[in-house]
């Protein structure tokens, strides 16, 4: 029987297989396609036909710590500052994992009075996100 809803609880959010350890927040996941006009002069309705999938970068919020050499902010900013193309994966309480890649920035995000000071990161993804479905216990 198939589970209704799963709770946020849990989540395993990693960037280069380094999992994170303050996040609070996840953007989503996928996008959806383009839509391409293939409406013709004969045509009584508009159709369309989808096109490139549109997937904006991938934003994760955390709660800033700069502590110590292995804090998430300074592990990221070391990702941002090499420039490379890293994998980020996102792992569900049932197991369900989905991931892609891409180049990642992260930076503070502004703060006020009586809260914690938070950062972004934001993940201009290369790839396609793909899923990994749980298995079966």
């Amino acid at each position: 029987m198939a589970t209704q809803g799963l709770a946020t609880i849990g989540i395993d959010v990693k960037v280069n297989d380094t999992s994170l350890n303050y996040v609070t927040e996840i953007g989503d996941i996928g996008g959806t396609p383009a839509t391409l006009d293939a409406t013709c002069m004969k045509d009584t309705m508009k159709k369309s036909v989808p096109g490139v999938e549109d997937v904006k970068s991938f934003q994760i919020t955390y709660l800033f710590d700069n502590s110590a050499a292995d804090s998430d902010f300074r592990v990221l900013k070391a990702l941002q500052t090499a420039g490379n193309i890293v994998t980020v994966s996102i792992t569900f309480p049932d197991g369900t994992v989905f991931s892609s890649s891409g180049y990642v920035s992260t930076y503070v995000s502004g703060s006020k009075v009586d809260e914690l000071i938070s950062a972004k990161l934001d993940v201009a993804l290369q790839s396609a996100w793909t899923v990994t479905n749980p298995t079966a216990a």
